[in-house]
């Protein structure tokens, strides 16, 4: 016997059904009144299980589903919250209200804040300001550049070392584009570069200090090129070994001295650091990708010190401060403001690299399907085993090609939070939290999503649709 608890959406489905539908089998002419005799005859009954085959469906494969599920968690060592949906409906659950270390999923919430703050058209501008008008395309005196908080400016040589080698980028090399357009041909003085638009702070001080090596992050600073990485102020379109984090805005013009003159652009003076007069002239700009395209390249490939930039811009453009502690409050006014439940949702950075940051299950969920429904983010979530932080993920798996998912990954934590489109037709949003220390670190949620591809198991939806008509 079919025994379920047939949702209320459905009750009243049938409810709709059962007052529309003619004794007859006749359709209602809803302008005339009149009835009049169909044509054909349907087959199925209306009280017929088959008019939901969703519900019918789901009978047998929720619970296969989170057997399977379970019997994966009960070997993974550490604590998980998972949650996974089919067309809004919970299809299994665990712990997903309680709050957990999200890693990078905290990105989806600096991305959907940047995007309600900033805007999609926004631009970080670098800016070259001097004491006065340069004269025949010589500027005598100093050239201050003044950084906009852009994340994105590379060097040929910087991007060799790029784990995706389709990663977006901006050449570092039409700045000093932007100096030979304006006519500029010499600067008799130094090369300043003012990082003022944010705070100095170059790190999160609850950051362990290991991220201040390795490459997980630059140091922080409205002006950066090659993530304040050394090795590349001589030669800035070679690759090299030779490379530390150092003084970004320093770092910034004394590569940039390097390509303005080997562009025919003469710098008589040094490359140093300090503050651009107020009233200053400005000589010559350089925009940055709209906002859409820096928060995509964030989410794809995690960028964390894009992410922690938009945050301070964030707080800059909404609290009138360029700190992390503003953008913060700035993004949960914004994500409350959008809807969303924040209960116990703990933000240290904009980034997810600080382990005492929390986000429920429940609100990852949420923030990636609302990140999905943006059309400015239509290419921001990796493809397991093909793009972004899964393109080495998920190779050679049930899990290829068909996982869509921002990722999120610490020493102790592992987490998804995306879509999983099933071989056989379904698409479910979930959410995975991992928290632990389980040695096959990323591959507990990879292993997660393989459970998703079995869904829903037994017979298709063309099985038990309705009949067709006589």
């Amino acid at each position: 016997m079919f025994v379920r608890k047939i949702s209320t959406v459905a009750i009243a489905s049938l409810a709709l059904l059962v007052v529309v539908a003619s004794p007859s089998g006749g359709a209602t002419d809803t302008e005339s009144g009149s009835v009049t005799q169909a044509s054909v005859t349907p087959t199925t009954p209306l009280l017929s299980a088959r008019r939901f085959p969703g519900v019918l469906q789901s009978t047998n494969a929720d619970p296969e589903l989170s057997a399977s599920i379970d019997q994966f968690l009960s070997k993974v060592v550490g604590s998980t919250c998972v949650i996974v949906e089919l067309d809004g409906r919970v299809v299994y659950e665990r712990r997903s209200s309680q709050t957990f270390v999200p890693a990078s999923a905290m990105k989806l919430a600096t991305a959907l804040a940047a995007l309600d703050i900033l805007g999609a058209d926004a631009r970080f501008t670098t800016r070259f300001v001097t004491n006065k008008q340069p004269k025949n395309g010589v500027i005598e005196g100093d050239l201050y550049v003044v950084g906009g908080g852009d994340p994105l400016l590379a060097t040929s040589g910087y991007k060799t070392v790029f784990d995706d080698p389709d990663q977006l980028y901006e050449d570092f090399n039409t700045v000093a584009d932007s100096l030979s357009e304006a006519g500029i041909r010499a600067i008799t003085g130094d090369l300043i570069g003012d990082d003022s638009r944010y705070d100095a702070v170059r790190w999160v001080p609850t950051w362990p200090d290991r991220y201040q090596v390795g490459g997980t992050v630059a140091p922080l600073s409205a002006l950066v090129v090659n993530d304040g990485n050394t090795g590349y102020t001589e030669t800035p379109n070679e690759a090299t070994t030779n490379r530390k984090v150092g003084n970004s805005p320093l770092l910034f013009v004394q590569t940039l001295r390097t390509v303005l003159n080997s562009r025919g652009i003469t710098v008589d003076g040094i490359a140093k650091t300090g503050t651009a007069p107020v009233n200053g002239e400005e000589v010559a700009s350089f925009n940055s990708v709209p906002m859409s395209q820096v928060l995509t390249e964030m989410l794809k490939n995690s960028d964390n010190t894009t992410a922690e930039l938009v945050l301070k811009e964030i707080g800059l453009q909404s609290k009138g401060q360029g700190t992390t502690a503003a953008g913060i409050e700035a993004t949960r006014e914004s994500l409350e403001e959008q809807g969303f439940d924040i209960t116990g949702l703990v933000m240290m950075d904009g980034s997810g690299l600080d382990t005492g940051n929390r986000m429920s299950c429940d609100l990852s969920l949420a923030l990636v399907v609302a990140v999905s429904q943006k059309s400015e983010f239509s290419d921001a979530l990796p493809l397991g085993g093909k793009s972004g932080t899964l393109r080495k993920r998920m190779v050679a798996t049930p899990s290829t090609g068909r996982v869509r998912a921002k990722t999120g990954t610490l020493n102790s934590v592992n987490a998804l939070a995306g879509f999983a489109d099933t071989p056989q037709g379904s698409t479910l949003s979930f959410a995975f939290v991992h928290n632990g220390a389980d040695t096959r670190t990323t591959g507990v949620a990879d292993g997660f999503t393989d459970r998703l591809m079995a869904y829903p198991k037994g017979p298709k939806l063309t099985l038990l649709e309705p009949l067709p008509v006589k």
